[in-house]
């Protein structure tokens, strides 16, 4: 259930996204009119995570998440009434205050329900299927659009929402989840507090998840505008192209718990990091070869998706036995993801009508590569002087 609210949760997100193409011909939009979509949306998130995280704790996560998704139903259904872009701003706003829901809250019980190797693959397995939500509205919502027009598309994508929250409502377990864990999660990390911030977490967590995030967002968002624009591909061959890299984002998220065998998973996550720079690098200075694009996109989607589960894997041995404040230290992580999109997006808008999409896209680069440096930072640290045992031990290799 959790890893089907995510699907719908991050599908309906992108629902719009999927359409940007659309949307800028058939409401007269500029690229930074859609960035500030993006950026506002973002900020909306930014505002609600951490205020859901802390509201969600002990209490019953079913309703939570149902609550969540029912807000992002009546917000799919407003678009019908879109007719300009401060309606469509509108709309886009309080789909994200629905959308501000599952991180907090589905993350952090799937935290509480594994430990070891298992919550390496559990937290792979549950964000794989956010990017399968996004995979299939890319494939679906074009030709829906094509077939029925603007509002049956949003109406049939609103149905959705209101099937998960009955699914959710009916199906979700509560007494599994509440019972099993009031105690928190007793795995096998030793709680350390080396490196806070003013945050609660270390600045770590929350620089790196501020750059995947904003580069996810902006690769999402303004991939399918730059092959119309380069490449001269149409909304519906664009977006096959981008959901090819939401399909390898899946694969790559998914397989990520069996990685961390091989590899200490904070070496993996520096590993994916340069990946995602180089792949970035590649996609934007060969875009005059349309296989080469697809290439480089397809590794950069693998890459950045392994990302999210690395960093939940390592910042729930980070909180080791401390469950009295996971809920909202997944919300800030989450929040410094929605401000990475935020921020990023807002200036992808800027930096895309003043210098080119491009240049937007190789800043992206910059910035990955600077967390594949932190990410080695953070390794160094916590590997000097004892202060963190827990990632010395070998639960780091996926015991």
């Amino acid at each position: 259930i959790v890893s089907m609210n995510h699907a719908v949760n991050d599908g309906s997100v992108y629902l719009l996204s999927s359409l940007f193409p659309v949307v800028i011909s058939l409401f007269g939009l500029s690229v930074l009119q859609v960035g500030i979509l993006v950026g506002l949306g973002y900020l909306v998130s930014v505002i609600f995570q951490p205020v859901v995280g802390r509201y969600s704790e002990g209490r019953d996560p079913k309703k939570v998440l149902a609550l969540g998704i029912a807000i992002i139903s009546v917000a799919i259904a407003s678009f019908v009434l879109a007719t300009d872009f401060l309606t469509l701003l509108g709309s886009a706003l309080l789909l994200r205050v629905g959308s501000s829901f599952f991180h907090p809250v589905g993350v952090s019980a799937v935290s509480k329900e594994y430990r070891g190797a298992r919550l390496g693959h559990a937290m792979g397995f549950q964000s794989a299927f956010g990017n399968l939500g996004i995979l299939l509205v890319f494939v679906s919502s074009a030709p829906l659009y094509l077939l029925l027009g603007w509002k049956a598309t949003f109406l049939a994508f609103a149905l959705v929402g209101v099937v998960d929250v009955a699914a959710t409502l009916l199906v979700f377990g509560t007494s599994r989840w509440n019972g099993r864990h009031g105690g928190g999660n007793k795995g096998t990390d030793i709680p350390a507090r080396a490196h806070q911030g003013r945050l609660g977490i270390p600045f770590f967590f929350v620089t790196t998840t501020f750059i995947s995030g904003g580069s996810y967002s902006v690769i999402l968002n303004f991939m399918n505008i730059l092959l119309k624009e380069q490449n001269h591909l149409d909304v519906f061959r664009a977006n096959v192209v981008v959901s090819a890299w939401i399909a390898s984002a899946f694969f790559g998220a998914i397989s990520t718990g069996r990685w961390s065998r091989a590899l200490r998973p904070i070496l993996l996550l520096s590993l994916v990091y340069f990946a995602t720079a180089a792949s970035i690098f590649a996609f934007t200075f060969l875009s005059a070869s349309l296989p080469l694009v697809i290439a480089a996109l397809l590794v950069n989607g693998f890459a950045i998706s392994a990302t999210y589960p690395l960093t939940y894997t390592e910042l729930s041995r980070y909180l080791g036995l401390d469950a009295t404040t996971r809920g909202r230290s997944f919300g800030t992580i989450f929040s410094a993801q929605t401000v990475g999109g935020s921020v990023l997006g807002l200036a992808s808008g800027y930096l895309s009508d003043t210098f080119g999409l491009p240049f937007a896209f190789a800043s992206l680069g910059v910035l990955a590569f600077l967390a594949s440096g932190l990410t080695l930072s953070w390794e160094r640290s916590a590997m000097s002087g004892g202060k963190k045992d827990y990632q010395v031990r070998p639960p780091l290799r996926g015991a």
